[in-house]
């Protein structure tokens, strides 16, 4: 058995539970609002085991960093969107930021606001399907696989090897990114969402490089909070 502080409460649960039953066993409610866990102070994917004695917070949309979490989600599935309409897509980055996310892409014409309703009607139904978003780590090999054709990712990919980080990928449906998280634990939670405009960037703010199209966006967890 472990001990589990939950801000100054102390529960017993079994070595390995992850932060999503733990929210669960204190309320549907939580569970259900859920969007990511802080285990000892790091922000986490409410997927996280808990296998020793620890601090624990379930984070929500009201924090920031169940913002952040949600956001970024919701970037994996605009991109995912995006895939599925344009699969010769490359994709670049795609941080969560202060109000939402942007996602750069390329190998695709630029974006206009015109092109926003289908891929709003994508994600739409990305969310509908509630794909589970599950984790994965990877070798620098397997990586390679994954993104042959994403020559971005692969770039980024060599960098985080050779750096000797923790190379991850989240996975939803038919749709993986090379990604730190953390994210939610499906699609399912992102109800409204809303793409606000397309710029230019160039690839890692490198004027010699590529210059991709950056979309941005922001979604709620209920359609009047968008309104």
């Amino acid at each position: 058995m472990i001990h589990v502080d939950l801000k100054g409460t102390i529960k017993e649960f079994e070595a390995g539970v992850s932060a999503a039953d733990v929210a669960k066993s204190i309320g549907m409610g939580l569970y259900k609002s859920a969007c990511a866990a802080k285990v000892n102070g790091e922000v986490c994917d409410l997927r996280t085991a808990l296998t020793e004695d620890c601090s624990l917070e379930i984070l929500t949309f009201a924090d920031e960093e169940g913002k952040q979490a949600f956001w970024h989600t919701a970037a994996h599935m605009m991109a995912q969107a995006i895939q599925r309409l344009y699969p010769e897509a490359h994709f670049g980055i795609g941080p969560s930021l202060e109000d939402g996310w942007y996602y750069d892409v390329g190998g695709v014409k630029p974006f206009t606001p015109d092109d926003f309703p289908a891929i709003e009607a994508e994600m739409k139904k990305i969310a509908k399907e509630d794909l589970p978003v599950e984790k994965k780590i990877i070798t620098l090999e397997e990586g390679r696989a994954m993104f042959a054709n994403q020559p971005y990712k692969l770039e980024l990919l060599e960098e985080y090897a050779e750096k000797g980080w923790e190379l991850s990928v989240y996975t939803q449906g038919d749709y993986t990114d090379l990604c730190a998280g953390p994210h939610l634990m499906s699609t399912g939670v992102v109800k409204a969402v809303k793409l606000r405009q397309a710029t230019s960037a160039y690839w890692r703010g490198d004027s010699s490089k590529d210059r991709l199209c950056r979309v941005y966006g922001i979604a709620f967890p209920k359609a009047s909070e968008l309104e």
